[in-house]
């Protein structure tokens, strides 16, 4: 398979807020912008008020080669504003060995921009099950994702 490999992934996720939909992660939106209000929650992913470490996966029947990630982050409030969903202070991208989570090898960087897909590569991994995690900020109340592709 080649293209946008989350598409024909199953997603799961640590948490996802009441209004929120974990399925949002991988449905083949294209966002606008990051900060995606009112009427169009439940197209986006988000943790609010949970914060913390949060993980998004994808899951495929069969296992896929990956050497992509791209992620477009979600954020409802202002940087320093101590309150709502904001993009990530760190994230990184785990794959299932078949034992353990680990590391995607030599990672080219994990940038955490606005209005955006935020892309890393790395070392090719064959695996069934691919991991996105992210650690909220500490002025945020929760961490959120739009929208996620892999290749």
């Amino acid at each position: 398979p080649s293209g946008n490999l989350a598409l024909s992934a199953s997603p799961s996720c640590s948490f996802t807020s009441a209004w929120e939909s974990c399925a949002a992660i991988n449905n083949g939106d294209e966002p606008a912008s990051s900060n995606i209000p009112g009427p169009n929650q439940g197209t986006r992913w988000g943790t609010w008020p949970q914060t913390g470490s949060h993980w998004i996966q994808l899951t495929w029947p069969s296992p896929v080669t990956v050497s992509s990630s791209q992620l477009y982050f979600f954020q409802d409030t202002a940087d320093g504003s101590n309150s709502g969903v904001k993009r990530p202070a760190t994230w990184s991208i785990e794959y299932w060995n078949g034992s353990a989570w680990v590391a995607v090898p030599n990672p080219s960087g994990y940038p955490t921009a606005l209005n955006q897909f935020n892309q890393t590569t790395f070392t090719p991994v064959t695996t069934n099950q691919l991991r996105a995690v992210m650690q909220t900020r500490t002025d945020a109340a929760g961490v959120g994702a739009l929208e996620w592709r892999v290749s």
